[in-house]
């Protein structure tokens, strides 16, 4: 008999620093979602490309490789138009940080309920 689907909410978590990854990865586990995760922008591309069930991009803006979280945020929203965006960074200012349509920004330090809530409540 073949498994059930997972029919959880995927959230991708694009994080370089690997405690605020594990961290994330735990309490969205735990709030009964199904996790992926990226060091990169170009890693969480990869996952949107190839994984149609993503439908929380959670993304801190300041990322190795040179890249920037703002610039993923826009290419996902232009690619996948559905996926709910909250950026976040702990030395950018809100009115500096470049959001997509329907993205939200949340200052690190940051609650994980917060993170959620904020999710659930989005249009």
């Amino acid at each position: 008999m073949p498994e059930d689907p997972d029919t959880r909410p995927t959230i991708l978590i694009v994080e370089d620093i690997v405690f605020i990854r594990m961290m994330s990865e735990d309490y969205f586990e735990d709030a009964g979602f199904r996790t992926l995760s990226a060091r990169t922008a170009a890693e969480a591309i990869a996952f949107l490309e190839t994984d149609p069930s993503i439908r929380y991009l959670f993304a801190d803006i300041h990322l190795p490789d040179g890249d920037d979280g703002q610039k993923l945020a826009a290419i996902a929203r232009k690619r996948w138009p559905p996926v709910k965006i909250i950026l976040t960074s702990a030395d950018m200012p809100a009115d500096q940080v470049r959001l997509p349509v329907r993205g939200m920004f949340l200052p690190k330090p940051y609650s994980l309920d917060r993170i959620r809530h904020t999710f659930e409540t989005m249009p």
